[in-house]
């Protein structure tokens, strides 16, 4: 199919306006997230994470619902999922696809970060096709400012009708294929007051279809963050310290990792969970018990704790986490298992996390 190709790049859309654009496809599917801020409690967080959302009406009905999808509970946490693959025939194929949020509420601050990945993306036999598509949000507020930021975002590898675009494309790149539909490319929504509130999303490919290839909208690779902190957060119980992170770690749209984890001591007794992926070395590891968690007494902004896990699947595993709250966030891990084998981040890495967010609480 012989199809011209047309670029623009336009300004940060609101929600309202993105609606108006086109008012069918989103609305009849996807929850609404505009106005967080004005139905969040004080001191709330909430997060979203999915790899792939397929609405189709034409020349077939096709509803994939967001797969795999995580959520955010108000009083913060962790959840993660992933998938081996995904494969609608004509429509969507994919290797896997990985996405966490972690959210936490602190005396004098709450933070939240979503991720999202998907390896090896072929959307519409060609049409779109993409080595990895990553989103990344990042929410902040201490009560007096809340920002949100996309870094980490990016693309490797990604062809739209035939055309390679840059791995960096600016917020809202908008690509309209006559007689298709329209790509957007990088879509950011913002909201919040910028004082308490603030909140993103992040879509880095929204196709909406209206032409030979159908009509409908396919989204792959989002991330929504949020906070809301007006007065002081829950205040840890006696015994009870632990730090909360989520970001990514390296710059190259290749060669990165991100993470996402909570650990502290309750009362005492080690807890929380990891999560950490390298997508250079296809490496996906998983924490599957905590056992150790100190506070490192040179400095109180950081941490190490260790335990068990899973990598690609296969237990026996273990690990150790350095993390650390201070400007700027690091982290840093190794990870141990049969037959000698032995992996350390900082063969890759610098331990300056390059996106996200680490949170100590005590």
């Amino acid at each position: 199919m012989n199809l011209c190709l047309t670029r623009w790049l336009a300004p940060a859309r609101s929600r309202k306006t993105r609606r108006n654009a086109a008012p069918v496809l989103r609305n009849s599917y996807r929850p609404q997230v505009e106005a967080l801020e004005d139905r969040l409690t004080p001191s709330s967080v909430s997060g979203e994470a999915f790899g792939v959302s397929v609405n189709l009406t034409a020349p077939i009905t096709l509803s994939v619902p967001k797969t795999p999808d995580v959520v955010l509970p108000p009083n913060g946490g962790m959840q993660q999922a992933d998938l081996v693959g995904l494969n609608q025939q004509g429509v969507i194929s994919t290797s896997v696809l990985d996405v966490s949020t972690e959210g936490s509420i602190g005396p004098h601050s709450a933070s939240a970060v979503s991720q999202a990945s998907v390896d090896n993306l072929n959307l519409l036999n060609g049409f779109i096709t993409a080595g990895i598509v990553e989103a990344m949000s990042t929410s902040v507020s201490n009560g007096t400012t809340a920002t949100s930021s996309s870094a980490g975002s990016g693309f490797f590898n990604l062809v739209v009708n035939g055309t390679p675009i840059a791995a960096n494309v600016p917020p809202n790149t908008t690509i309209v294929v006559p007689a298709v539909g329209t790509v957007i490319l990088n879509e950011q929504i913002t909201g919040g007051n910028g004082v308490h509130s603030t909140s993103l999303t992040v879509d880095m490919i929204d196709i909406m279809l209206n032409g030979t290839l159908g009509t409908g909208e396919i989204i792959v690779s989002s991330a929504h963050s949020d906070v809301n902190f007006t007065t002081p957060g829950p205040v840890p119980g006696q015994g009870k310290v632990f730090m909360t992170g989520g970001g990514r770690l390296g710059s190259s749209p290749k060669n990165f990792a991100t993470f996402g984890f909570n650990a502290g001591l309750d009362n005492g007794v080690p807890k929380g969970q990891l999560e950490y992926q390298d997508h250079g070395r296809d490496l996906n590891f998983h924490s599957t018990s905590i056992t150790a968690f100190s506070v490192d007494s040179n400095n109180p902004d950081c941490v190490t704790f260790s335990g068990t896990g899973r990598l690609n699947g296969v237990d026996g595993y273990t690990f150790t986490v350095h993390a650390c709250d201070n400007g700027p966030d690091t982290f840093e891990i190794t990870i141990s298992g049969p037959n000698g084998f032995y992996y350390s981040s900082d063969w890759y890495f610098y331990k300056d996390i390059t996106a996200g967010n680490i949170q100590e609480h005590g």
